[in-house]
């Protein structure tokens, strides 16, 4: 709607342009004349129309504080979270169809440049989160040496505990087990079996997605960290949308000092 009123409103500018044109043959004069006053009396109108009625253009780009950010909730629409904040987002992108992502500034909140990421599904709120406006940012590199630290008398599953724990964000761990590697002639060398489940209410694309990223992650830092692993299974549970079934399961095989995956399987809604 707010596109055709714009262009609606170029038209008329052209024709108040050809309209001052028309002026200067004395043939064409009147219908110049005409031409102008009527586009001008025209765009007055749509003016107007947009102070009092439609408003298009008015709405100013909002930033959210504390206080706003606990009033959101899921299950709101954009317009309602609009009203709540005072206005539009930062920036918005559309995520698959159907699902948006709005993302917008933090004000008084525990740290500058504070966000708050709200994406919807059939413009229903389904996910809220935020990074420094209630909550710290964590030192990515202090993170870095100190999650990723293995104590050397630790064992295997208290390691690969202890990487779950501290590096991913929304997630229990439901069991570890160790096998050994059979088909291997060395000693000691294991094929992990790690069963998670991934708290945080989400839909079933972005519920997927996370935890591809997240078994991605860990399996990396096993493959850096825990040298005796040689396989690695991990198992996802996603209790908001199936509270018994296993409904992802991704599979790792050592290459040097890393893991590449080897195989992936969903079940519905994941599929």
């Amino acid at each position: 709607m707010s596109l055709f009123y714009s262009l609606f409103a170029a038209l008329m500018i052209v024709g108040i342009f050809i309209g001052l044109c028309l002026l200067v043959l004395k043939s064409t004069r009147k219908f110049g004349i005409q031409l102008t006053i009527g586009c001008l009396s025209i765009l007055l109108l749509m003016s107007l129309a947009n102070r009092f009625i439609f408003k298009f253009g008015d709405e100013h780009e909002a930033a959210i504080t504390p206080q706003t950010f606990h009033k959101i909730k899921e299950g709101m629409t954009y317009e309602e979270v609009k009203k709540i904040v005072g206005g539009k987002a930062r920036s918005e992108s559309n995520l698959y169809a159907g699902s948006k992502e709005y993302v917008y500034s933090g004000k008084d909140g525990l740290e500058s440049g504070s966000t708050v990421t709200l994406e919807f599904d059939d413009d229903e709120l389904n996910f809220i989160s935020e990074t420094g406006l209630i909550s710290k940012r964590e030192d990515e590199q202090n993170e870095d040496e100190d999650t990723t630290t293995v104590i050397e008398n630790e064992t295997e599953e208290d390691q690969i505990n202890d990487l779950v724990e501290n590096n991913l964000k929304n997630v229990s761990i439901d069991k570890i087990e160790l096998n050994q590697d059979m088909s291997k002639n060395k000693e000691k060398q294991y094929i992990a079996l790690v069963h998670l489940s991934f708290n945080l209410k989400n839909t079933p694309e972005r519920a997927k997605k996370i935890t591809q990223t997240y078994s991605e992650d860990l399996a990396a830092r096993i493959g850096d960290k825990i040298k005796s692993v040689d396989q690695l299974i991990i198992f996802w549970k996603i209790p908001y949308l199936n509270d018994n079934a296993v409904l992802a399961k991704n599979s790792y095989v050592r290459s040097g000092s890393h893991f590449i995956i080897a195989d992936q399987a969903y079940q519905p809604p994941l599929q």
